[in-house]
C-alpha cells in the first residue's frame, strides 16, 4: 500500500520529521509559505537539543557544529539554595548540546529539499475517501493520506481540529543575546533565578569565540521594555555578582513574548498535530524543541507500523495511538515547568526559605538527580 504525507510547515520540527519519514522510505511533501533567507540576527538564536534529540539527528545524518552541556547549575538568586547536574552522575556522555538555530535549519532543509514547496501555504482541509484534500494559498489542492500540522503557536489549522485546555500568557519577555564569559567552563549550562526574572547561561560556539555563551533571560514585560544595550550593563551586576564572573555582552538583543498552550486533542481523521501547534512551553526548562522533535519521532514511528500492518494512516484509531503516547507527557510537561515558574514567582520569605531548603536538599539525592537527569535528556520517561 503506497501512502503518502503532506506537512503543512517546513521549519525545525517539520523538516525532522519529513527527515524521520525518508529514513522510513514513506513518501511526504512540505508545504512552506516563507522562502529560508538568514538574517543578521540569525547568528544569536540557539537551540538546546537533549542527549537523546542529538543522537538521532546524527544518525539521520546531520552534522553541525554544536556545544555540549556536561554540567547545569541552578541558583536561587536571592538566597543561598543551589542546584547542579552532571552527565557523569547518569553514565551519559552529555546532557545537551546547544546548536545554531541557522545552522540546524539549513541542514535539516538541505536534507528535504527535493520534497519541499515553498512559497504557498494550506488554508484548509476536508476530508475525502483516500485521507484529506487540502487547499493551498495559489488555489489549487492536493491530496494525501495524512495531513500532519506542524506550524507554529497560532496555526488556524490545529484550531480548526482542536481547541485548548491550557493557554496562559506569562507576561514576560525573554531577551536572548551572546556573551563571553571567560570564569565559567565551556561545557557547563547556569539558570539564575532572581525575583521574577530567570537568567540562563547555554555554552554556544559560533565561530572562534571562546567560552562565549546564549543567554535566554526572561524577565517581566515593564523591565523589558527598559532594558537596551546601553543600560544592560547595569541590570546584569546582580548575575555576575552571584556568579563571581564578569559577563560582556557580545551581540544585538532579540526579544519574544512568553505564553504556554496545549489542545486538547491532537488528532482527527487524516490530519494531526504536532510541536508548537499542538503546545507550547516556557522555556525556563528548555524542552519546547525536544518536546516538538519528541512529537515528530513518536508519529513518525506509528506511520510507519500502519503501513507495515497495511493500514491507512489517516485512520483515527492509529493517530490516536500517537496522541496517547504523547500527550499525557507533553501536558505534565507543561503544567510541571508552570509550577516551578510560579514557585519561582512567590516574594513570601517562608516560600523562599523552604526553597531554598529544598533545592540543598535534593542536591543531595543522587537517586532523584539521576532519574531527572534521565527524563530530560530523553532517555526514559517518569
Amino acid at each position: 500500500m503506497s501512502q503518502s504525507v503532506l506537512i503543512s510547515g517546513g521549519g525545525i520540527v517539520g523538516s525532522f520529521l519529513g527527515l524521520e519519514l525518508a529514513a522510513r522510505e514513506i513518501p511526504f511533501q512540505i508545504i512552506e509559505k516563507k522562502p529560508f533567507v538568514s538574517s543578521e540576527d540569525d547568528h544569536i538564536r540557539s537551540l538546546t537539543l537533549n542527549l537523546s534529540a542529538s543522537e538521532r539527528l546524527e544518525h539521520l545524518g546531520i552534522t553541525t557544529n554544536s556545544s555540549l552541556i556536561q554540567r547545569m547549575k541552578i541558583f536561587d538568586g536571592s538566597g543561598s539554595g543551589k542546584l547542579s547536574f552532571d552527565c557523569h552522575e547518569a553514565n551519559i556522555d552529555y546532557l545537551a548540546k546547544v546548536f545554531n538555530f541557522n545552522e540546524l535549519r539549513e541542514a535539516l532543509i538541505k536534507k528535504v529539499k527535493n520534497s519541499v514547496s515553498i512559497g504557498d501555504e494550506i488554508t484548509s482541509f476536508k476530508t475525502i475517501e483516500s485521507g484529506i484534500q487540502a487547499s493551498l494559498s495559489n488555489e489549487s489542492t492536493l491530496d494525501s493520506n495524512l495531513l500532519v500540522i506542524a506550524e507554529g503557536r497560532n496555526s488556524n489549522l490545529a484550531k480548526s481540529i482542536a481547541s485548548e485546555n491550557f493557554s496562559k500568557d506569562y507576561e514576560q519577555i525573554a531577551k536572548t543575546f551572546l556573551v563571553e564569559i571567560p570564569e565559567l567552563n565551556s561545557e557547563e549550562a547556569v539558570q539564575v533565578f532572581y525575583e521574577k526574572e530567570i537568567f540562563a547561561l547555554m555554552p554556544y560556539k559560533n565561530g572562534t569565540e571562546i567560552n562565549q555563551f546564549s543567554v535566554v533571560w526572561s524577565m517581566p514585560k515593564e523591565l523589558a521594555l527598559d532594558l537596551s544595550l546601553e543600560n544592560l550593563s547595569t541590570h546584569i551586576q546582580k548575575f555576575e555578582k552571584k556568579l563571581s564572573c564578569k559577563i560582556k555582552v557580545t551581540s544585538e538583543l532579540l526579544s519574544f513574548p512568553l505564553s504556554a498552550h496545549h489542545l486538547d486533542e491532537y488528532c482527527d481523521h487524516g490530519v494531526c498535530v504536532i510541536a508548537d501547534a499542538a503546545h507550547s512551553i516556557h522555556p525556563l526548562a528548555g524542552q519546547g524543541i525536544n518536546l516538538g522533535i519528541s512529537d515528530a519521532i513518536i508519529l513518525a514511528e506509528e506511520i510507519e507500523r500502519a503501513i507495515n500492518s497495511d493500514k491507512a494512516i489517516g485512520q483515527l484509531a492509529f493517530l490516536k495511538k500517537y496522541e496517547l503516547r504523547r500527550k499525557t507527557l507533553n501536558a505534565s510537561m507543561i503544567r510541571g515547568v508552570d509550577f516551578l515558574f510560579n514557585l519561582f514567582q512567590q516574594d513570601n520569605p517562608y516560600l523562599r526559605l523552604g526553597r531554598n531548603s529544598g533545592l540543598k536538599a535534593l542536591d543531595k539525592l543522587s537517586f532523584l538527580k539521576k532519574n531527572f537527569i534521565l527524563h530530560a535528556s530523553g532517555i526514559q520517561k517518569i
